[in-house]
């Protein structure tokens, strides 16, 4: 009984601090010099192990998953609108639970112009179980 409780402590123990990343859309800015990506951590299997997140970077640069503008639980969705180069809004679903909030993003964190800055604003939006029934989730205005 004791060898057949070794093997599953092993696997519950290889499985723990584990997550995965999967990238649901990106969004270029209006000259296509940035992306904005919103992504998804999951650790686990429930809904509180996931986490939304978005990262704003260099075109062409890869996705640094450390890089975090924003991010919640319990949405599972978001907009994004490029208003200018230097300016983002994310819509995100009403009742999800904020964990991180930059209310700028500098190009020295996120690998653009040391001298550029991103103004970044949010605006809590009516969905249906945290996913909005649009098709369109990336604007950018010219």
């Amino acid at each position: 009984m004791r060898k057949a409780a070794i093997p599953l402590l092993v696997l519950l123990l290889a499985s723990c601090g584990s997550s995965k990343t999967d990238i649901m859309f990106e969004c270029p800015s209006p000259s296509g010099a940035k992306i904005a990506t919103l992504y998804r951590i999951t650790s686990g299997d429930a809904p509180g192990d996931q986490e939304m997140r978005v990262n704003i970077r260099k075109a062409g640069s890869e996705l640094d998953t450390d890089m975090v503008s924003f991010a919640f639980r319990h949405g599972y969705d978001a907009i994004i609108h490029w208003n200018s180069e230097q300016q983002i809004t994310v819509e995100y679903p009403a009742d999800a639970e904020l964990t991180h909030q930059e209310p700028a993003v500098f190009g020295t964190s996120q690998s653009f112009s040391a001298t550029d800055s991103i103004s970044m604003s949010y605006q809590e939006t009516p969905s249906t179980h945290g996913y909005f029934m649009v098709e369109k989730r990336c604007f950018n205005q010219p």
